[in-house]
């Protein structure tokens, strides 16, 4: 009889007993432990971007670690596993010390463990990294493992401008596994019981959802974080509690993740319980089945409401600060500004006598003469009004105010403030605009600001350059969603130290000098989602480039924190 044929008999057999049914639960028991295991598994496993989880024995050894490390160290998880933790923090390195601390911590009975630390990458470079972690103890209370989860701040950090940089990994222990039955049950309970812990008791939020927002799973930061129990959240969609206003911002964010590009972050403000608005980044990846079909969301966030606000105190500072700049370069140029004043004045006053003469000769052609006159007198006055209400737009205190902007208006505007001061350092300003840019999104002031102190700079550049010589060329283009505004002088141009340099507060080549112009150009620049570089000619002398994002590209984070005169239409 075949073999299979008494190996199926017994079976039945068996399934016949009690101890075949024991047998069954047994199985059904594992099975419910694998499939547990294998939902924490791949929430822990399916973690991208910015966070890798590891464990790593009592003497440091790293025993796991999960492949999105190699995201944030550039390294293979092979190539660390079996290393010590101290191979990769040198013991120079930001939060050494903390590190070296968390063993006696654990000695004396700390359960949870966070800190910072400087961490090197492949590239020879450091990182630095948020770093969450807990002890495991057996059952007889030793310490066998430590396991935890780092989080690259490094991008966040520096968008803040006024943060250290920071890098995160996160790693993770793989469960050895057994042929045993019974050993394999408890490595599988402890290893579900791990996942649970990590992914429910962090402090960043973790979620699965399907593409109507229908939460599949929510962790316990993120049921507390709006005051709810996770049964009252899974199987409902969380697009409700995001802010209006940033509902198609998320939108167009989840339509650009494809297989190509799966993932990507966002900030966005939410409707939080207590009837405020908060401020949420998410790093959202979305998951394809073997066909392409997008069949879910996971995503990693975490409440950046406080740094939000911190931000706001800074962009507050900033335009004070442009303000006193504004008020010191009208006292430096107050000769130039009377000048200005004077010129239409005189000619009023010169026409005015000229008039007041014609109708005191009675002259036939005097009444005619008289009425010439004031329609010159008209001329001068309007221009005079031109001249100080642009003075008095520039050098106002306000709030931000971002607006539907031509950057050629913008640029026109700001020469001729500074028209005195143009005729004075003999420069031939020439301009090739590109007549057909779209608009940008912002602060008019701020941005006619940018450009004198620009002007400035290149008039000052060329002071020792032949009179015949001083030409600036100023230009406009658009390309690729960017609108670009080009100063090209003839000057003295600018050495590699000072290139890299020229936009740090507080540095400055000139004599007296106190190094706040160009830094200011920077940060009015980036607080307009754009930036500003210097390159050098061909020829004598340097280009300053401004690029700023078409309105319609503009970031949305940065018009929620501003006011806006205009909305954007899509």
């Amino acid at each position: 009889m075949p073999a299979d044929h008494n190996l199926r008999t017994s079976n039945k057999i068996k399934a016949q007993s009690p101890l075949g049914s024991s047998q069954a639960a047994k199985h059904a028991a594992q099975r419910a432990l694998e499939q547990s295991e294998s939902k924490y598994r791949r929430l822990i496993e399916g973690i991208s971007g910015d966070y890798f989880i590891y464990t790593h024995s009592p003497d440091g050894t790293v025993t796991y670690v999960s492949p999105s490390v190699e995201n944030v160290l550039g390294f293979q998880p092979a190539q660390i596993i079996n290393l010590n933790w101290r191979d990769l923090i040198g013991e120079r390195f930001i939060g050494r010390s903390d590190a070296d601390r968390v063993l006696s911590e654990v000695e004396s009975g700390q359960k949870f463990h966070r800190f910072t630390v400087e961490i090197l990458h492949a590239s020879g470079s450091t990182r630095l990294v948020e770093i969450q972690q807990r002890p495991l103890f057996d059952d007889a209370g030793k310490y066998i493992s430590m396991e935890g989860i780092g989080k690259d701040l490094t991008e966040s950090i520096q968008n803040a401008e006024e943060l250290r940089r920071l890098k995160e990994e996160l790693e993770q222990r793989v469960i050895e596994r057994t042929e045993e039955l019974s050993l394999k049950n408890v490595q599988l309970r402890e290893s579900e019981t791990r996942y649970r812990n990590m992914v429910e008791d962090q402090a960043e939020f973790l979620i699965r959802w399907l593409p109507g927002g229908e939460l599949t799973f929510a962790n316990k930061a993120y049921c507390r974080y709006y005051k709810k129990e996770q049964h009252e959240l899974i199987g409902k969609s969380f697009f409700p509690t995001v802010f209006e206003d940033d509902s198609l911002l998320l939108a167009k964010h989840i339509r650009a993740l494809t297989i190509e590009h799966p993932y990507d972050t966002i900030q966005h403000r939410v409707n939080l319980p207590s009837g405020k608005i908060g401020w949420t980044e998410w790093t959202n990846r979305a998951i394809f089945d073997s066909e392409g079909d997008l069949r879910e969301f996971q995503s990693v966030g975490r409440d950046i409401t406080e740094l939000k606000h911190a931000a706001d105190i800074i962009r507050e500072k900033e335009a004070h600060l442009a303000h006193v700049s504004r008020l010191a370069s009208m006292g430096e140029l107050v000769a130039g500004i009377a000048h200005e004043v004077h010129q239409p004045l005189h000619a009023a006053k010169t026409f005015a006598e000229a008039a007041r003469r014609s109708l005191e000769g009675n002259l036939d052609s005097g009444i005619e003469t008289a009425i010439d006159c004031t329609k010159e007198i008209s001329e001068a006055i309007t221009r005079t009004a031109k001249i100080i209400r642009h003075l008095r737009e520039f050098t106002k205190s306000g709030p931000v105010e971002f607006e539907l902007l031509n950057l050629n208006n913008v640029v026109r505007e700001a020469s001729e403030i500074i028209a005195f001061e143009t005729r004075r350092a003999s420069v031939q300003v020439q301009f090739e605009l590109n007549n057909n840019l779209p608009e940008i999104q912002g602060d008019r002031v701020q941005l006619e600001q940018v450009c004198v102190n620009v002007l400035i700079n290149a008039y000052e550049a060329m002071a020792d350059t032949p009179e015949t010589k001083r030409k600036l060329k100023i230009s406009s283009s658009y390309a690729d969603g960017l609108v670009k505004l080009y100063f090209q002088d003839c000057g003295c141009g600018v050495d590699n130290v000072d290139s890299t340099r020229m936009f740090d507060a507080f540095y400055s080549t000139k004599l007296g000098g106190m190094g706040m112009g160009l830094s200011l150009c920077k940060s009015i620049t980036e607080a307009h989602g754009g930036q500003i570089w210097t390159e050098g000619n061909q020829g004598p002398g340097t280009t300053f480039i401004l690029s700023f994002p078409e309105a319609k590209h503009f970031p949305a984070g940065l018009l929620s924190d501003a006011t806006l005169k205009e909305e954007i239409k899509p």
